[in-house]
């Protein structure tokens, strides 16, 4: 593909989605009426955000995500934030915007803690056995709806979407093989390299489901910008997230492009042959 048919391609899939959040008002009633008859599909979504994310994303989404899944249960966590004297402020404006949607099941924290103790939170929390993790900078078309049925039929233990882990699909049978997040992961990163590590060790492979439904919303429209909810600017932090996970990771693993013994091979990954370090005891599960 030309340069300048990448560009149009980009131009485009942004024009349709600028018409689908214009429209989505007008036709949010007749889904509303539609969905609201349908059988409850067997999964339970989880969300995880923050402070800075509440209006630029947590606002558009949740009304969508809800009126999507009507009787499915919604866990939404709000992350702390190293600034807080307004995260006590922002907890009430979360709690209030949760309040609206009865499915909805909001936590919050008021100190920041790491992301795989936030995903482990959902997943104990969850009243299904498979749980769809998405993050809160995404846009949903109507139609993201089947693509959850789609992932539900697919039979792969733990299933991402767009070859991404902002939003993906776990199963009882992965957290029963491989077990929770390690959450002596403390911040943010690296969650996805060490999980899928741990599934090459138990013989899993990740499946993964392509579509259009599903989208991450630009960084610069976001309007994001300073530190992060620990108070880091991420740009600085080594692994493009956090210097303190990515010593951890190196820590607990023995990486290399090329195979040595005892190493496995993890697909999808930069660094394609990993190896435990110490024998695993350090899994939150």
């Amino acid at each position: 593909m030309s340069q300048a048919a990448a560009i149009t391609g980009k131009a485009g899939r942004r024009i349709l989605w600028i018409l689908e959040t214009a429209t989505w008002p007008l036709r949010a009633p007749v889904y509303r009426f539609i969905l609201s008859r349908l059988m409850p599909l067997d999964v339970t979504i989880g969300i995880t955000t923050y402070k800075d994310r509440f209006e630029s994303c947590l606002r558009p989404l949740l009304p969508k995500i809800s009126l999507l899944f009507p009787r499915q249960q919604i866990i939404v966590i709000a992350n702390g934030h190293y600034m807080t004297d307004e995260q006590h402020r922002y907890v009430e404006q979360f709690k209030k915007l949760c309040s609206r949607y009865r499915q909805v099941e909001p936590e919050t924290h008021i100190e920041p803690i790491g992301l795989s103790s936030l995903w482990n939170r959902i997943i104990e929390k969850a009243h299904s056995k498979n749980v769809l993790i998405l993050n809160d900078d995404i846009m949903i078309r109507p139609g993201f709806r089947r693509i959850v049925k789609r992932l539900l039929a697919s039979g792969d233990k733990l299933v991402t979407i767009n070859a991404s882990w902002s939003h993906f699909l776990i199963t009882g049978e992965a957290v029963g093989k491989v077990g929770l997040f390690d959450e002596g992961l403390k911040e943010l990163g690296g969650e996805d390299d060490d999980y899928i590590a741990r599934m090459a060790l138990a013989g899993i492979k990740p499946g993964n489901l392509d579509t259009g439904t599903i989208s991450g919303r630009s960084k610069r429209r976001m309007r994001i910008t300073g530190l992060n909810s620990y108070g880091r600017d991420m740009s600085a932090e080594k692994g493009g997230y956090s210097t303190l996970n990515t010593g951890y990771l190196v820590s607990k693993w023995q990486t290399s492009d090329t195979y040595f013994e005892g190493a496995v091979e993890v697909t999808g990954r930069k660094i394609r042959y990993w190896k435990l370090r110490k024998p695993e005891g350090s899994q939150a599960g």
